[in-house]
């Protein structure tokens, strides 16, 4: 089964920090990365098969799209038996871990940056 590595961040130094940790973590699958929900959606929404795995690191603001637009509009397209949707965020508001627990897309919440550890718990768990 081929799979697809997303990063959906509109700062430049979290996707580049993010790269170079996966990298570390010898998770050497094509990276695809898209600066806002929209690209990465419209993406989906051509090129998007059953078939084949999605692990998706998701920024929950960014412009012209955030993450839980995103979210919102991915639901009746994707499939969590597929995709994984890790959300990031430098947030530390309750609400926003509150409303993430409404998408079962979501596989877990995590803070910016993501540590080496759980890099390479979800390599581990996605077998990568």
């Amino acid at each position: 089964m081929k799979k697809h590595i997303f990063i959906i961040d509109d700062d430049p130094i979290s996707t580049i920090i993010l790269k170079k940790n996966l990298e570390l973590v010898s998770i050497t699958q094509k990276i695809e990365t898209f600066n806002n929900g929209k690209d990465a959606f419209d993406y989906l929404e051509n090129k998007y098969l059953k078939d084949e795995k999605y692990i998706i690191f998701l920024d929950i603001n960014m412009p012209e799209m955030n993450g839980w637009e995103f979210l919102s509009k991915c639901e009746p397209l994707i499939t969590s038996q597929n995709t994984t949707i890790y959300l990031l965020t430098s947030s530390i508001n309750k609400a926003d871990l509150e409303r993430a627990k409404q998408f079962p897309l979501i596989e877990k919440y995590l803070s910016k940056p993501i540590s080496k550890e759980v890099l390479i718990e979800i390599k581990e768990k996605n077998q990568l």
